[in-house]
């Protein structure tokens, strides 16, 4: 069979993690089990913010098992979302972490738009204090992140010993480059299949960690770039149990295992009789890297070999390499289009991109959907950078471009409304703030502290938009 995904690694930047070991060494790392008293903290309830005690400026989300001991250890996962939103991944999963019986952590600090030398101090910040209140399996500890979090994530998973293995959605290149990585560690890749990203990770699976020994997977959702539903999370609770099973066998599940292996070879079955030759060579890959070492893997090895000279598979996996090539070069060629296209060839573009992600074909679907996402992240940036060095006539452009690109983003209407604000149109800003709110906009701290409307704040219409956002 050809070799796919022949395409090139991305560089990132280098960094720091204090306290971390790397390579393929032993874990030098000074976390182990203590007989420190720990904390007593409210089970099976979401904890908005827990202060840090070395940093009390900082604070992160928490949510413990009902089930919770301090005389017993758990396993533990740590969470950063792009925005700070700590308690946003703790309150979506807490239900999986009640099941599993794990400690579910999210920082109330780290976000995107940080260095990594300051977001390697958050991160051991947040990890030294969660081990010493908490009762910790230190074997266990596990990091978990989305879009720009998982960039923290995954770089202090790299280079921290001490890290059993990381879930990456929405993104994956690690905000750090470690010369010699270790790996000894699980990675887990999830994604939607209209995020823009969604390249990105399949590159960073199929290319980047080839040839390392670790295991390492990527799961994908009907969905957009956003957090994964709480069935897709499941799966990857499960990845993490699993390899914890084939790490201490006296620990294996076999009720656990084969609840969710019965149906793959349930599935299985299905694919080859109907002769769905890539969504079973796909399903083997999956079921082989999920159980491996915990039960008999005969059907899908057999299967996957034979699979392997399917010239159906062959061509699919041919197919699936150059429509991720010609997207890549798409995003290459609309970034330009930014600089130069005017406002008439935007919405003709955007209307004839839409029409394709109305599509029957999943496929061509899937790919419209993801370039779309890709105008408004660009749009997004543009408008904001516009803003944030004053270029009032660039802004007026790029939001006006983010407004047609994506007219239900709520951050669009919100960043017009700054650009209003800017330019002294008080009704036109206070308008935009509304439709900001009707699209979602919650964030009733950052409207009252945001400069650009210190002079709007006397007006009547604003003062409803902060009793609508109570």
């Amino acid at each position: 069979m050809k070799k796919v995904f022949k395409l090139s690694c991305f560089a990132i930047v280098l960094g720091l993690f204090g306290a971390c070991s790397s390579g393929t060494e032993k874990s030098t790392d000074s976390t182990t089990d203590t007989v420190v008293v720990k904390e007593d903290f409210k089970k099976a309830e979401v904890l908005d913010e827990i202060i840090i005690k070395a940093k009390p400026a900082e604070t992160y989300a928490v949510y413990l098992p009902s089930n919770y001991d301090v005389s017993k250890k758990y396993p533990v996962v740590i969470t950063f979302d792009p925005h700070a939103d700590g308690k946003l991944p703790v309150a979506k999963y807490k239900d999986l972490a009640e099941k599993y019986g794990y400690i579910l952590v999210g920082s109330n600090v780290s976000k995107n738009g940080i260095p990594w030398n300051e977001s390697s101090y958050i991160v051991n910040n947040l990890y030294t204090d969660v081990l010493e209140r908490f009762a910790i399996d230190s074997q266990r500890i596990y990091l978990m992140g989305f879009s720009g979090g998982a960039r923290v994530a995954n770089g202090a998973t790299i280079i921290h010993g001490g890290i059993a293995g990381v879930i990456c959605c929405g993104a994956a290149y690690p905000a750090i480059n470690s010369k010699s990585p270790r790996n000894n560690y699980t990675y887990l890749g999830i994604v939607g299949l209209d995020d823009f990203n969604y390249s990105e990770m399949r590159k960073y699976d199929m290319i980047d960690l080839a040839g390392h020994n670790l295991k390492h997977g990527l799961l994908t959702f009907e969905g957009k770039h956003e957090w994964p539903p709480v069935d897709v999370m499941n799966e990857g609770f499960l990845y993490f149990e699993f390899q914890n099973m084939r790490k201490d066998m006296k620990t294996k599940n076999d009720a656990l295992v084969n609840t969710y292996y019965q149906p793959q070879v349930a599935l299985l079955d299905s694919l080859m009789t109907s002769k769905e030759s890539y969504q079973a060579y796909q399903l083997c890959r999956k079921t082989i890297n999920f159980y491996g070492g915990l039960v008999d893997l005969k059907p899908f090895y057999d299967a996957f070999k034979l699979l392997q000279t399917d010239n159906a598979v062959d061509k699919a996996l041919q197919q699936e390499e150059q429509q991720l090539q010609d997207e890549e070069r798409l995003k290459q060629e609309y970034t330009a289009d930014f600089q130069t296209k005017d406002i008439a060839w935007w919405k003709k573009e955007t209307m004839r991109i839409a029409q394709k992600s109305a599509s029957k074909d999943a496929t061509e679907k899937h790919k419209a959907n993801r370039i779309l996402a890709y105008f408004s992240l660009v749009a997004y940036m543009q408008t904001g950078g516009a803003l944030s060095q004053n270029n009032l006539p660039v802004a007026e452009k790029f939001s006006q471009i983010y407004l047609i690109v994506d007219p239900t983003n709520s951050e669009a209407h919100y960043l017009n409304a700054v650009l209003k604000a800017k330019q002294n149109k008080s009704t036109e800003a206070i308008a935009a703030l509304n439709k900001a709110i009707e699209n979602g906009f919650v964030d009733k701290a950052r409207l009252q502290n945001d400069p650009a409307f210190g002079t709007l704040k006397t007006e009547k219409g604003f003062e409803e938009l902060s009793t609508k956002l109570k």
